[in-house]
């Protein structure tokens, strides 16, 4: 619906104001935090090994053999450990760098969340929204200031859907769409294909394959051929079987079908985290009800409502489930929620003039409250005693007992963060194993251990480091 010239410069403005107040938020003491076990603190390390190895094309992670693995690290495509190293490069090697690009990825997700609603509904009041209802999305807010693939590969998964679309009215957008596939299979490689099956179930839907006929399209895909065959070959070619075991078969078909690692959940497992998120929460839940039943008259409302439907459905029937995962829903979500809210507010305001936009205002402010109370009680919690341990445990290790093997007292696993600051490797071992390492070694323990023949060498809040046997 055509708007006034004076409507969309407020809108616009309001909008940046909203992603301003956003990379405010995510970028606010990012650096400040320690990092965080588990995926956080490997990642970090292993764009920092790469750095100081220069191989970009054979990935290792000190936590592997203790873990009873090769070093070699294959768990993700090489882009954000590529863009880890740059940032490195630029920060310094230090928990902001680390983060760098998943909170810039993040703030640049609001953006293209208000250019793919105005798109889809020509109206600058629902784009608006849609950016407005990120504060109430507490995850995503949250999981903005840790590093890990989730919002990353979302970003791309949400351009090439962006560029799908419009590319029903403008073709060369299929050369963004397949730019933005490979881009998103190179950050977290098959869950970067995921507009795929949307795309053909809003194609079904639609009764719509037109696109397939397109020469445009059909070109884009050699591009994406370009983009993501080299490194698959290189990575075939040199470590093989190694490679396709860890890469594919067991952190996505068997993570994907079986619960790995103990990370279980029902089918309602992501009900579970949207519900801690009240708000949001039941916005989208309205909205979602809304774009269902408007599905059947309008395309642009199908191709949201089959992408969160689809999107939640698929991780939700993964045996291995982790919160950061759905992370790729919220874009959609949070467009859903605009559109709702802005034709919601047009239709009251055919009752009385300026209804609608009383229900705009306190929309918006209802989002903004919710969302600087959380950030504001997150970044008052998110440095515990635990972090900082870890932290002070591992760069005390990095410049003492070099010459001794170093355990974590744990039965099962490694601590990726303090291998991280220690920049060494560390085991884990606990003292009731029928064996125990040749003395002398270094034991970090939470409580004593139990033998006689230890010494701390170093007291931290919440463990110690202890040296077993005579130096």
């Amino acid at each position: 619906m055509p708007q006034p010239a004076d409507s969309k410069i407020q809108f616009s403005l309001a909008t940046l104001i909203l992603i301003i107040a956003f990379a405010f938020i995510t970028f606010y003491r990012l650096g400040v935090r320690p990092l965080q076990d588990y995926d956080e603190a490997i990642y970090a390390q292993v764009a920092h090994e790469a750095m100081q190895s220069g191989n970009q094309l054979g990935f290792t992670w000190m936590g592997n053999p203790p873990l009873h693995r090769t070093e070699m690290w294959f768990e993700k495509p090489p882009v954000m450990i590529w863009l880890t190293e740059l940032s490195y490069a630029v920060f310094g090697v230090n928990e902001f760098a680390a983060r760098f690009w998943t909170a810039l990825l993040a703030v640049l997700t609001l953006p293209l969340v208000f250019l793919f609603a105005k798109a889809l509904s020509e109206s600058y009041a629902a784009s608006f929204l849609s950016v407005a209802a990120f504060f109430a999305a507490f995850q995503f807010d949250d999981d903005a200031r840790i590093m890990q693939m989730d919002i990353p590969v979302g970003f791309f998964i949400l351009l090439a859907l962006f560029a799908f679309w419009r590319a029903r009215e403008n073709y060369k957008f299929h050369f963004l769409f397949w730019a933005a596939l490979a881009l998103g299979l190179m950050i977290k490689s098959v869950i970067g294909l995921l507009p795929l099956p949307v795309i053909f179930v809003f194609s079904l839907f639609a009764r719509n394959f037109a696109f397939l006929k397109v020469k445009k399209f059909r070109l884009g895909f050699l591009l994406f051929l370009v983009l993501v065959l080299p490194w698959h070959i290189i990575e075939s070619a040199r470590y093989g079987r190694e490679f396709w075991h860890q890469y594919l078969f067991y952190h996505l078909l068997e993570r994907y079908s079986g619960a790995l690692e103990g990370n279980s959940g029902p089918f309602s497992f992501y009900l579970g985290i949207f519900w801690q998120e009240q708000i949001f929460c039941w916005s989208l839940a309205a909205a979602l009800i809304y774009f269902v039943v408007k599905s059947f008259k309008s395309r642009a409302y199908s191709y949201i409502a089959v992408s969160i439907l689809f999107i939640f459905l698929f991780f939700s029937e993964a045996g291995t489930k982790l919160p950061p995962y759905i992370l790729v829903i919220y874009p959609y979500a949070a467009i859903a929620i605009g559109l709702a809210l802005a034709d919601f507010s047009m239709w009251l305001g055919k009752f009385r003039k300026h209804l609608g936009n009383v229900v705009v205002t306190v929309a918006v402010l209802v989002l903004a409250v919710s969302g600087f109370q959380n950030a504001r009680a997150k970044l008052a919690a998110e440095i515990t005693p635990q972090l900082v341990s870890d932290k002070a445990v591992g760069e005390f290790l990095e410049t003492h007992c070099l010459k001794e093997p170093v355990y974590f007292y744990s039965l099962i696993r490694v601590k990726p963060s303090i291998i991280f600051y220690a920049d060494r490797t560390v085991g884990y071992f606990a003292d009731y194993q029928k064996s125990r390492p040749a003395a002398p070694f270094v034991l970090i323990a939470p409580i004593p251990p139990n033998f006689p023949d230890k010494t701390i060498l170093y007291s931290a809040e919440t463990e110690k480091v202890y040296q077993i046997g005579r130096q």
